[in-house]
């Protein structure tokens, strides 16, 4: 399943490198057309080819400004790098004027004599300064955005590499993190992603579904159709041709989900191996329990973890058992067991209904 994965991403990365070079050369295709045909944004210089060079100057500067001085200066050394965008701008400007002097002097005789050849070609190069600035502005724009972009990828997977955090919004668009344990499954929504959890909330992430399942990974999650992501841990079954979840909620029908037809095999296969193992390992772990039940007696947590958990409890009224778990790295059988001796003693309670209730300490 790792494998087949890491293949499906880097066909997708190629087609996006070609579709990346293909995007770039459509622009400067339509950008040389644009000075080539239309003297809206340049002077008369004489004739097609020199206008076109014009153009290519101005993507020189674009793509000089894009893949070279904004990588390499603009975070460190930003004056450095406005000033030779300046620079680079007055420059191909000037080139600009230069090559089509001849032409600008024979149709702008008059001018240049009734204002004088400084205050023409000064006019002249600030107009085409002008242009070319913002071009290179648009460039810059972009640059950040992508940067902008970047950075919040690696936030986001920095949150759920290191905390099992995932970024989600609320109904009121309230961005927070949820524990990637708590998820239930993941539903396509038209440009946005559905997040369901254990608690039966609807959250929202404003990405694909690829794009997701590329940021969860395929060691806890599996993607069984173009719209659903679901967990492993809470596939209850998988017949072939559909999931079926485990039905945490009681008063609901178990939810069901059909797999993709064209890897219908393939999803099966890997839950079906997951599955297997889970019962062997629940089966090793159940001897395991009842062989250390038998020499022991029942198990009960140690004082300091019991006294860990009330503490926190104490300190936020209200928490559930997976806030629980999360701050103190417990697993789920032990947070179990240690809620239970805390109620069996009558340290605290369970207040609310069974999506919104929380634990509190009673005295």
């Amino acid at each position: 399943m790792t494998i087949f994965a890491a293949v499906k991403f880097n066909i997708m990365k190629q087609q996006k490198t070609i579709v990346t070079i293909l995007l770039n050369i459509l622009f400067c295709a339509a950008l040389l057309w644009f000075f080539s045909r239309n003297a809206f944004l340049r002077p008369f210089l004489g004739s097609a080819g020199k206008e076109a060079l014009s153009g290519v100057m101005l993507l020189a500067t674009l793509y000089a400004n894009y893949y070279i001085l904004y990588p390499k200066l603009y975070r460190g050394h930003m004056s450095l790098y406005w000033l030779l965008v300046v620079i680079a701008c007055f420059v191909t400007g000037g080139v600009e004027l230069a090559i089509g002097y001849p032409f600008i002097v024979k149709c702008n005789a008059l001018a240049i004599q009734e204002y004088g050849s400084f205050y023409f070609f000064s006019k002249r190069l600030l107009f085409v300064f002008s242009r070319n600035l913002a071009f290179n502005l648009f460039a810059y724009v972009l640059r950040e955005r992508k940067q902008l972009q970047q950075s919040l990828e690696t936030e986001s997977k920095v949150v759920y590499q290191f905390a099992k955090m995932l970024d989600v919004c609320n109904d009121q668009n309230d961005c927070q993190h949820i524990p990637i344990d708590n998820v239930f499954y993941c539903k396509k929504n038209g440009n946005e992603t559905e997040i369901h959890t254990v608690e039966g909330i609807k959250y929202t992430r404003y990405c694909t579904i690829k794009y997701l399942e590329q940021h969860l990974g395929d060691k806890e999650f599996i993607r069984i159709s173009a719209s659903v992501i679901v967990p492993y841990q809470y596939i209850a079954s998988c017949d072939g041709k559909a999931v079926t979840l485990k039905n945490l909620f009681r008063s609901e029908a178990p939810l069901s989900f059909p797999l993709d037809t064209k890897r219908a095999p393939l999803i099966a296969a890997a839950i079906d191996e997951y599955l297997h193992a889970d019962i062997e390992e629940k089966n090793e772990l159940q001897i395991e329990g009842e062989e250390e039940k038998g020499k022991r007696g029942p198990s009960v947590p140690p004082k300091e973890k019991l006294d860990a958990v009330l503490n926190y409890i104490k300190e936020h009224p209200g928490c559930r058992s997976t806030e629980l778990i999360f701050h103190t790295s417990y697993s789920q059988t032990t947070m179990d067991r240690c809620l239970f001796e805390l109620k069996k003693k009558g340290l605290i309670e369970y207040t609310g209904s069974k999506k919104r209730g929380g634990y509190y300490p009673i005295g």
